[in-house]
């Protein structure tokens, strides 16, 4: 036969689940007692509080009987509401008041914070008793609650002289931290710098929280740099974008999001050391979470801020958000507002923008082509680092008639840049691993754009010509184990360049990792199986050991030209060969070890040594 039975709670085993699993710092009992207080008072306005009315909520510390206590002059509580919702796991007078007052009175609905019945019991977290004296507005009749953290309670009538609740906590040893008054203080900041309701500590004349947020301060724009410079311990921000309500796209309907706050892009960044992308979350100008960093759009890793949105919905702990549909329709409407955010700011402030790229060149490169919105958004506006400076793609593009020049090796690209600027063509510096894969992006959404790889491809802006003249020249690398060629190319000035395939520096370590003779011998296999191959794919392309590449006279070079119409003597002629490969070859820098560099100045010495003979 089914039976019906009540649960059973062990109140001393709830309290330790509560304080070692839910709440991550004792600070918490602060919180959950000052959001009490406040919604106690703003149900008391509700209600209908007298003309001239003045809430305040009064905390007070006292280290040396280990006491803080926390008073309010809200509406208070009579003995059924003291059963019903403080000694009842789970009810929730706010919850319950507030589904009544969103008929009748919407706003003051909106800023009552409770919700899950379990905030008092966050008060045994700090203290080992607690005492509660309170009077409610609707009755003469005060009371006296008093706990342990055991299964039992005591409450009785009392002769409370105020209407509204004191709680007084005897602090247990493990929370006496908050019995400092700066910790206390920072505490209440913490948590409640933007309630209405002023706090006072220690009967200080002046509250210790702002109570007005920076978006609805009179002087919003001065009021958020104050923040900034509070919370996030950061000055002179490159931009703001203020937040607002967004209305956003369901597909089958829409919805409008309420938005209160800011974002804001700091001076400058580090990448992957100091990335960004979080926000000071608040719900009901009640603190929830700092540095999340999951509502932000994953490409924003340069924006900070911080948010206040009722439709967010906070965990039981109050410390961190649900990830539901709310959730990512918030997400959506910040997205659609940074978007538009740096649109409007590229467009009417191309000073500003310029800065934003500038100081966060690497993070905005690294998420603008994982996201296509952003793309479309900034791609014609992001400045790349050429061989001209700073440009933007568009202005880069009218330079090179639809065609990228880039090389992907930041040491050793120089004399890539060279000789595209011999063609008078900015060449990109792709070194960074996201440079690449924007261009890429880029090229394959443009009809008629083409990349040219110059590390490897810069052979394109070389003219092959006839070797005849240069035979006794060729004879002597040839007979030097160097390979060269000639070509005429820009500029003149120039008259030798090393080239080298585009995976030299992958074939370059490969060699260097079997010659330490440290790799076990399956892993030594497969490296000189990826050497022969290499080598085989040279040969067949006519192409060059990784180690050595190609020496490339330039037949446009007046140098070159003197010395093949008025050759001198062979051995200053071999001095001066000698000479102009260990300068090209110097020039290039790939794939050089110290030691290379050192024979390569060796070389050049003796060669020079040779003309001074």
């Amino acid at each position: 036969m089914e039976q019906k039975r009540q649960f059973q709670l062990n109140l001393p085993d709830l309290l330790k689940v509560l304080a070692e699993h839910l709440y991550s710092s004792r600070k918490v009992a602060i919180r959950e007692l000052i959001q009490n207080a406040h919604d106690s008072i703003t149900r008391y306005q509700a209600d209908g509080a007298p003309a001239g009315y003045r809430p305040r909520v009064d905390l007070t510390v006292d280290p040396e009987s280990k006491r803080i206590t926390i008073q309010d002059n809200g509406q208070g509580m009579t003995d059924q509401d003291i059963v019903q919702y403080l000694t009842t796991i789970g009810n929730s007078y706010t919850r319950e008041f507030k589904e009544r007052m969103e008929f009748r009175s919407p706003d003051k609905a909106t800023q009552l914070i409770g919700q899950f019945g379990l905030g008092f019991l966050s008060a045994f977290l700090a203290a080992s008793e607690v005492t509660l004296l309170t009077r409610s507005t609707k009755s003469d009749q005060g009371w006296r609650w008093f706990c342990d953290g055991s299964e039992f309670f005591d409450m009785r009538p009392a002769d409370v002289t105020f209407v509204g609740t004191r709680v007084e906590l005897t602090v247990k040893p493990e929370a006496e931290f908050l019995l400092e008054e700066t910790v206390l203080t920072e505490t209440i900041r913490q948590y409640a710098d933007f309630l209405g309701v002023p706090i006072y500590l220690n009967n200080d004349p002046a509250p210790i929280n702002l109570m007005t947020p920076p978006w609805e301060a009179p002087n919003r724009q001065q009021a958020e740099l104050e923040y900034i410079e509070r919370a996030f311990r950061q000055r002179n921000p490159i931009c703001i974008i203020e937040l607002r309500d967004q209305e956003i796209d369901l597909g089958h309907d829409t919805m409008v999001i309420p938005l209160r706050g800011f974002v804001y892009v700091p001076q400058g960044s580090v990448v992957s050391l100091q990335e960004y992308g979080d926000l000071n979350i608040y719900i009901r100008r009640m603190f929830i979470a700092a540095h999340e960093r999951d509502l932000m759009p994953s490409w924003a890793r340069f924006f900070r801020g911080v948010i206040d949105c009722p439709s967010l919905q906070p965990t039981v702990s109050r410390e961190s958000l649900h990830q539901e549909d709310n959730y990512l329709a918030v997400q959506q409407a910040l997205e659609q507002q940074l978007l538009e955010g740096l649109r409007n700011i590229a467009e009417d402030h191309p000073d500003i923008w310029k800065q934003i790229v500038i100081s966060h060149t690497d993070l905005v490169l690294g998420w603008i082509t994982v996201n296509q919105e952003f793309f479309e958004q900034v791609a014609d506006l992001l400045p790349l680092r050429t061989s001209r400076g700073q440009l933007t793609m568009i202005d880069y593009l009218e330079q090179t008639h639809n065609t990228l020049y880039f090389v992907t090796r930041e040491m050793g690209s120089l004399q890539e840049q060279v000789l595209g600027e011999g063609y008078e063509v900015p060449v990109i510096d792709a070194s960074w691993f996201a440079v690449r894969p924007f261009l890429e992006k880029y090229a394959s959404r443009h009809k008629g754009i083409q990349l040219v790889q110059m590390d490897g491809d810069a052979r394109r802006l070389m003219r092959p010509v006839p070797n005849e003249d240069y035979t006794e020249i060729l004879a002597f690398y040839k007979s030097q184990n160097i390979k060269a060629k000639v070509a005429a190319f820009k500029p003149p000035v120039v008259p030798a360049l090393v080239l080298y395939p585009r995976n030299a520096d992958t074939i370059a370590e490969a060699k260097r990792a079997l010659d330490s003779n440290e790799l076990s011998a399956p892993f030594a296999a497969m490296i000189q199986a990826y050497l022969d191959r290499q080598d085989d794919e040279a040969e067949a392309n006519d192409d060059v050991d990784a180690a050595t590449g190609v020496l490339y006279l330039n037949a446009s070079s007046p140098l070159m030209r003197q010395m093949v119409e008025t050759p001198p003597a062979p051995a200053v002629r071999d001095s001066v060969l000698t000479l102009l490969y260990q300068m090209a070859r110097l020039f290039a820098a790939r794939t050089m070890t110290a030691q290379d560099a050192v024979k390569a100045f060796e070389g050049a010495s003796t060669a020079i040594k040779g003309l001074m003979k």
